[in-house]
């Protein structure tokens, strides 16, 4: 993992008024980033299945069919039925306009396409996926994306080294003002500039390094958050 270091801004010095008294508080705000990286540990696949026939009822019958083989087909290769979901469906007519003379075009059958989804946890079986799906019938198999499980945790990890960044730009500053470095005051996101989100929800960026291939590159996650700190 790689932590990129940058800072915004030097010192404030913030009047408070408490009963009586008045006491000077120094404080620094600094922008910290956090850049961890990860090899994905799944895919997401989508796969397309069309039928096409005279009358609805038989393009739909045909529909099922498909779609049965299709289930079998990717358990067969390892894939959990919860890891398979319908994401598109649609049913178009199919029209003769060859009459000609003004005549209306003449209904000959209908087209369904359907679209499913399907999560690959295991990586070394993606082939094995794509060769199941084209097998059952799929005239249209694409990798989308591929991702990290825990994203959580990826994302934790991130929050961190920005924090740990942010501390040890802020202690230099610190100690060129004469001073210590002191509690977290404020955390908020690296690119507001004012206001802010609240602690820990700083500005992320997830970036899937490279097209999605049969070999995918590493994902990184990018987190910037801008931090205020007491001086003693």
């Amino acid at each position: 993992m790689k932590t990129t270091s940058r800072f915004i801004l030097a010192a404030a010095i913030a009047i408070l008024t408490l009963p009586g008294v008045l006491v000077a508080q120094r404080s620094i705000t600094v922008t910290g980033i956090g850049s961890v990286t990860a090899k994905p540990d799944y895919a997401v696949v989508t796969l397309m299945l069309t039928s096409q026939n005279n009358t609805a009822q038989t393009v739909f019958s045909q529909n099922d069919e498909n779609a049965s083989r299709l289930m079998k087909s990717l358990g067969d290769a390892g894939v959990a039925p919860e890891d398979i979901e319908q994401r598109t469906f649609a049913l178009n007519p199919t029209y003769d306009y060859s009459s000609g003379g003004g005549a209306p075009p003449r209904l000959v059958g209908y087209h369904m396409m359907t679209t499913y989804q399907v999560k690959v946890r295991n990586l070394k079986s993606l082939p094995v996926v794509l060769d199941a799906g084209t097998l059952a019938g799929a005239n249209n198999v694409t990798i989308e994306s591929y991702n990290v499980s825990n994203k959580e945790k990826l994302e934790n990890q991130a929050t961190k080294e920005a924090i740990g960044d942010a501390r040890e730009a802020a202690g230099r500053l610190a100690k060129e003002m004469g001073g210590a470095l002191g509690e977290i005051l404020t955390v908020t996101d690296g690119e507001s500039s004012g206001g802010g989100a609240a602690a820990g929800m700083g500005r992320e960026e997830e970036e899937r390094r490279g097209p999605a291939t049969i070999n995918p590159r590493e994902i990184k996650k990018k987190v910037e958050l801008r931090v205020t700190f007491s001086v003693k």
